[in-house]
């Protein structure tokens, strides 16, 4: 796994995509998120009923709902470090991390371009990372506030759409392409063939 702080001799530009601003993109990623949210939902409705949180008292209720809007905003925060510790493995230099308010999406990017496999990592981590700690807290959880994590554990698989559907993308393309990453938006560079 490589990552290079300048664009190697021998590559050229394949393919760029915004995922912010190509707003074709940005519909399939929400389309796709709110499928896995209410496919999740669903799940989470045959494993759980959410009715024993309710049979806490109101007070209980309003806890739980203000610790899971406010571990929904921790969890991307931690997600982001996650992306970043990966880039920064990578690089030896810290990430630069944003929000693009247009979209409503958060990042961490780096001014390097990555390997296939690093750059899948980098996208693929923090939803593999948070989906087994949540996974393990679920399952130690007292069921009434199986939802709480559950809420949170639904925002990571389908706030990480767009990471998922990146890995798609770079995937499909020539095998030692690069990857530069500016947040919302992507370069893809693929090696030269010579004749």
């Amino acid at each position: 796994m490589v990552a290079y702080p300048v664009l190697p001799a021998g590559y050229d530009l394949c393919e760029t995509l915004d995922m912010a601003a190509d707003r074709e993109v940005f519909k399939r990623i929400m389309w796709s998120s709110i499928a896995v949210t209410a496919a999740m939902v669903v799940c989470g409705l045959l494993a759980v009923s959410p009715g024993l949180l309710f049979a806490l008292g109101w007070l209980r209720v309003l806890l739980a709902v203000f610790f899971t809007l406010a571990g929904m905003v921790v969890y991307v925060l931690a997600h982001e470090w996650v992306h970043g510790v990966l880039i920064r493995i990578f690089t030896g230099e810290p990430a630069q991390f944003g929000f693009n308010l247009g979209s409503g999406m958060a990042y961490a990017k780096s001014s390097w371009f990555f390997s296939r496999p690093a750059y899948i990592a980098v996208a693929l981590a923090p939803v593999l990372v948070w989906g087994v700690v949540l996974g393990v807290l679920m399952g130690d959880v007292p069921g009434e506030y199986f939802w709480c994590l559950y809420v949170i554990q639904i925002f990571n698989i389908s706030g990480a759409i767009g990471d998922l559907y990146v890995t798609w993308l770079v995937l499909r393309m020539p095998k030692g392409v690069l990857v530069y990453d500016e947040g919302t938006s992507m370069k893809f560079f693929a090696p030269v063939k010579f004749s």
